[in-house]
Parts: structure tokens; C-alpha cells; sequence
């Protein structure tokens, strides 16, 4: 004899849940989910927040789900009919619920990497070097190992008494060799960057404030490095402002002391300090991520953003030109180039998916590092950051593999791998559950974990059958989510009023 302690799995996929009374199983409609008595196999009313559902002393509950499917046999065939019955859990006995819980939303984000250099690091005659390394499952895929290459600045030359080379120009130049300049390929100085890198990370977008409409407010004073707000949903932030000259208390002229990052046009900016009125409404946004910082003497910084082509004087309009005395007193340049992982897998539509099929889960890391011309990393000039990518948690690709394998637990096939799978999933109706989950979306999770006591066993095992139901909803979904978030108040209520006193568990890792 074997005692397994995994618990039965059953999954449903929810895009709002019943909230009224007395709805017989058979009316759920697709997606639908309620919690059902076992007494009379209809609907429990779910009043919103901890409603405790009035359950008969000694009744089960049901998570009930309407089918998927869109007829009830196959060729009409009443020997392969009950396809548009209910999906149904076990009977659910509040005394027996042993967990309730609920992952997070958690979308994937791409890292990035930057690389900072100042004027003193790029005398003339000498020769500086840039190296992308990337790292991770994308790359030991795409490669069998990973990936790295260098750009150098060894073709820019410095004019009769220049001294120094303008550090946006040379980590422009470098970039071009790793990454590309974003330029059509038949333009001039089109650069198609390094192919064992380029299908990893392309030059960052920032999107920061290019032109904007000034409202100039009252209460203000000349300043440098004065912040700005933004509104939501508007995920731009990192705009600050010098303000140049006040009429009256209103700012009249002003430059960027950084353009930040996020911006949409359209987004108005609210500049801190005076009266708290001042606002910039964005007209246009800028492309690339070169960011050139020019100080004065007295210490004030003004902004630029730049794509790489621009950077390198190469772009059709907008383009940067470079400092000649890039170090001098009077204005000293530095400057920072971004990058930001880009990989994208090969994905299959619908028609071929195969659950066998691979699909990226893990983001690509990458690496930037300025070198110098012994290919020493450690040296003094460069500044080197960088952000890990951010795992996106219960994507869509699962969800349709664990659909599929609960429907086949439930003797519902899914034909893949024949040259006339699709032509059979079609007429097994299989393209149902493939419509029912947006692959490309990112899920929460709702679960429930409940035993069935086996108070009587034949075959000498005394213990529990577990079982976990597992109910997705979109992310995108907020009233499914507030929906699921009353059915799981109302089962927590319930097992309390029986004397099982369970809290919904959550937590801000999952």
C-alpha cells in the first residue's frame, strides 16, 4: 500500500462568477463560475464582502463552471455526448476546507543595463571599448552558450588642439557596433550591429519629455533641478526643470535638467514649489536612449535625450552635435547610453499549438562594461548599472496546459502531433479551450484545498483525499478579480460558521 500526500487537481478558467440565488447548473454560461448547493444543484447567493452563503447544515458546496463547449456531442453521436454539462468540483464540507489563497499579478519586465562616461575618460589618441555580455536561458537556446561582443571608438578622430573626444559621440559609436542605430538599412551609416547580440537587446526607448506646452503658474522663483508629478495612469517620472526666468511669479523660460522617462504625449506635469500650478502638457516625446548632460559652471545641468543614430550625427534630423571641448569649465559633457533586453521567442498561433511546445519564461540578462585598451574592465572611467528582469508569474501558455490536462482528466480529448490534429480538434471542439485562454496574458490564480475523509477504507489506508481546485482570471480583469474575491469571503465565512476558522492567504512574493 502507498499514500501519496499530492492533492487531485482540477482546473477552471473564470470570467465573472454568479452572484444571485436559485440559478440552476445547467444556466451557467461559459466561463461562468458559482457556488452551487449540492441539496438542490443551484446557485448560492454571494453578497459582496464576507456574505456567509446560506448553506443547509450538513450540505456541500460546489465550485460549478459552465462548459466551454459549444455543442454536447461529437457528430451527433449520443454515445460521445455530455460536452456542454458543468464542470464540477467535489463535494466541498466547510469543516474540510483546508486552505484558501491567491497569487499576485506579477508582469514580466525586460532588464536593462546603461553605461556612464564623462569627458576625462576619452582622450584623443586613445582607443575605448565597449562590451555587451548576455546571459541566460534565451541565449544558451538560441546559442548553446552564451553571448557577448565589443564595439570600440577606434575610427573617431579628434581635430587640430582638441583634447578630448565628446563622451556621447564615442559611447554612440561603440553602440552602433553592439546593439545598431536604429536606421533603415539603406540609409548612410546604417550600423546592423553584432548578430549574436542583436536578437537579445536593442538600444532603450526612454520616452522622455521632448516638447511640452507651458502654463506658467504663480509663486515661482528661478531654480535648478525643480521635480515634476504626473498624474496617473501615466507611468512617466524623472522630469526635472531649471527655471530660467519668473514674470510675476510666472515661469516664462525654463530648459530640462533631465527629460526623465515614461512620457506619453498628452501627459501634463505638474511642477513642484510656488503655487503649486505651474504645468507642462507633453506635445511630443523623445526617441533613443543616449542621454547627454551638459553642466555650466555654476553647476547647472541641462538634459538631452538622443537616439543612437542622432548621437552619432547619422539621423535625418535632430541630430546631436558633439563638443569639441567636451571637458572645459564652461561646459562639461557626460553622457549615458541605455539598453534594454528584447528577446522574443518563437511562439505557434493556435491552429499548431502543441503543448509540447517551448515557451520563455526567464528574462534575458544583460550586461554592459566599459573596457580599456588593455580589455581591463576595472578601470576608472565608466559606470557601468544595471536591472535584472523580472519573471512574469502564471502566463497564459500554462494556464492552457494545465486547462487541456484537466479536460483530459474528465476523458475529454485534445489530439496533437498528427498531420490532421487540427482538423480533429476542430470536430472534438478542442479549439474551444484554446479560445478560452489569451496565451499572451498574464493570469491570477485563485485556489481552494479541501479533503474528503475516508472514514471507511476497504483497503487498510486510513487517510484524506486532497484535492485543489485552481481558477484563473485575467489580470486585465479587475471585476472578475472583485467577483472571485466575494466567493472566496463568502467560503472563508462559511468554514468559520462551521468552526473552521481559515483566513485567505496571501503573499507579496506570489
Amino acid at each position: 500500500m502507498a499514500y501519496f500526500n499530492h492533492a487531485f487537481n482540477k482546473t477552471f478558467i473564470a470570467d465573472s462568477t454568479l452572484a444571485t440565488a436559485g440559478t440552476a447548473t445547467s444556466a451557467l454560461t461559459a466561463g461562468q463560475l458559482a457556488l452551487v448547493d449540492g441539496a438542490d444543484w443551484e446557485s448560492f447567493a454571494l453578497p459582496g464582502g464576507a456574505g456567509v452563503p446560506a448553506i443547509g447544515t450538513g450540505d456541500l458546496a460546489y465550485v460549478v463552471q459552465g462548459s466551454f463547449y459549444t455543442k454536447d456531442s461529437i457528430g451527433n453521436n449520443p454515445g460521445h455526448g455530455g460536452y456542454k454539462e458543468s464542470v464540477k468540483s467535489k463535494g466541498i464540507n466547510p469543516k474540510y476546507i483546508t486552505r484558501l489563497w491567491k497569487t499576485n499579478c506579477i508582469e514580466a519586465t525586460q532588464a536593462t543595463a546603461s553605461l556612464a562616461l564623462g569627458a576625462e575618460c576619452t582622450p584623443c589618441g586613445t582607443t575605448q571599448f565597449m562590451r555587451m555580455d548576455v546571459k541566460g536561458s534565451p541565449a544558451l537556446r538560441f546559442l548553446n552558450h552564451n553571448a557577448y561582443a565589443i564595439g570600440d571608438s577606434a575610427n573617431l578622430c579628434c581635430i587640430d588642439g582638441q583634447e578630448f573626444l565628446d563622451p556621447a559621440l564615442v559611447l554612440a559609436t561603440e553602440a552602433a557596433q553592439v546593439v545598431g542605430n536604429m536606421l533603415a538599412k539603406d540609409a548612410v551609416g546604417y550600423d546592423a550591429g553584432n548578430p549574436l547580440i542583436t536578437p537579445f537587446t536593442k538600444e532603450a526607448d526612454l520616452d522622455g519629455v521632448l516638447t511640452a506646452t507651458l502654463v506658467g503658474g504663480t509663486g515661482y522663483a528661478v531654480a535648478d533641478g525643480v521635480a515634476t508629478t504626473v498624474a496617473s495612469p501615466s507611468v512617466g517620472s524623472g522630469a526635472l526643470i531649471n527655471i530660467l526666468t519668473v514674470a510675476g511669479g510666472a515661469i516664462a523660460t525654463y530648459s530640462f535638467a533631465s527629460q526623465g522617462s515614461g512620457y506619453a504625449v498628452g501627459d501634463v506635469l505638474t511642477v513642484s514649489g510656488g503655487g503649486g500650478d505651474a504645468t507642462l502638457t507633453v506635445t511630443a516625446v523623445t526617441e533613443g536612449g543616449v542621454v547627454v548632460n551638459v553642466t555650466d559652471a555654476a553647476g547647472q545641468v541641462v538634459s538631452n535625450i538622443y537616439s543612437i543614430a542622432q548621437a552619432q550625427g547619422l539621423a535625418a534630423a535632430g541630430n546631436y552635435v558633439p563638443s569639441t571641448t567636451p571637458n572645459a569649465a564652461a561646459a562639461t559633457v557626460d553622457a549615458v547610453v541605455h539598453f534594454v533586453g528584447a528577446y522574443v521567442s518563437t511562439e505557434f498561433g493556435n491552429c499548431s499549438f502543441d503543448t509540447r511546445d517551448f515557451y520563455g519564461k526567464e528574462p534575458v540578462e544583460i550586461i554592459a562594461s566599459i573596457l580599456d585598451e588593455t580589455g581591463d574592465p576595472c578601470n576608472d572611467c565608466g559606470t557601468a548599472a544595471r536591472t535584472a528582469g523580472q519573471m512574469q508569474q502564471t502566463q497564459g501558455e500554462q494556464v492552457i496546459r494545465e486547462l487541456i490536462l484537466s479536460e483530459r482528466y474528465r476523458q475529454s480529448p485534445y489530439n496533437q502531433g498528427n498531420r490532421d490534429s487540427a482538423r480533429i480538434r476542430e470536430i472534438e471542439m478542442s479549439d474551444e479551450l484554446l479560445a478560452a485562454v489569451d496565451r499572451a496574458e498574464t493570469y491570477r490564480a485563485y485556489y481552494i484545498q479541501h479533503t474528503v475523509p475516508r472514514f471507511n477504507n476497504p483497503t487498510g489506508v486510513f487517510d484524506n483525499d486532497q484535492y485543489v481546485y485552481k481558477v484563473y482570471v485575467k489580470c486585465s480583469d479587475a471585476g472578475a478579480q472583485g467577483e472571485l474575491d466575494d466567493l472566496f469571503e463568502g467560503l472563508a465565512a462559511w468554514a468559520s460558521d462551521n468552526g473552521n476558522k481559515i483566513a485567505i492567504e496571501t503573499n507579496p512574493v506570489w
